[in-house]
């Protein structure tokens, strides 16, 4: 067998990471053993990580790894938004560009529009934590609004 000069993470990483999710290794079920949980600060579905975000998450994903290993049953439940405030923000300046006034709509129509927002940009930073590996249980994925 010949061994790369070099690593390459884009050969072995997502290879990898794939193998772990599709076998549930970061899925977690009550059991008898000692519960060790993690609730992601939710980021907001309005922009992409940046370095505090990467700190935070780094530092979780350590603690949850270690209380793995020490056979604690450990979830890490990842989260998105800030109470919705920010996306509130980001969907009234959309509407605003296209004429329509939050005050014009009723909290039913103000909410699909939300829920649109969310859909096309509420992935982005679940995504990147996915590509980094962060060991969270995406199963239990939630949104403020859910």
């Amino acid at each position: 067998m010949q061994l790369a000069d070099k690593y390459a993470p884009q050969e072995i990483e997502s290879k990898w990471y794939d193998y772990w999710v599709d076998r549930g290794l970061f899925h977690s079920e009550p059991d008898e053993r000692e519960p060790y949980t993690i609730v992601i600060p939710p980021p907001n579905v309005t922009g992409m990580l940046h370095m505090g975000h990467m700190l935070n998450n780094t530092l979780q994903d350590v603690l949850v790894r270690r209380a793995r290993m020490s056979g604690k049953n450990a979830c890490w439940v990842p989260g998105m938004d800030h109470a919705s405030i920010a996306t509130e923000a980001k969907v009234v300046a959309m509407l605003r560009e296209k004429g329509i006034e939050k005050s014009s709509l009723s909290r039913e129509e103000f909410l699909r529009y939300a829920w649109e927002w969310k859909e096309k940009y509420g992935g982005v930073i679940l995504k990147q934590l996915r590509k980094l590996g962060a060991s969270c249980d995406w199963d239990r994925t939630c949104f403020t609004m859910d």
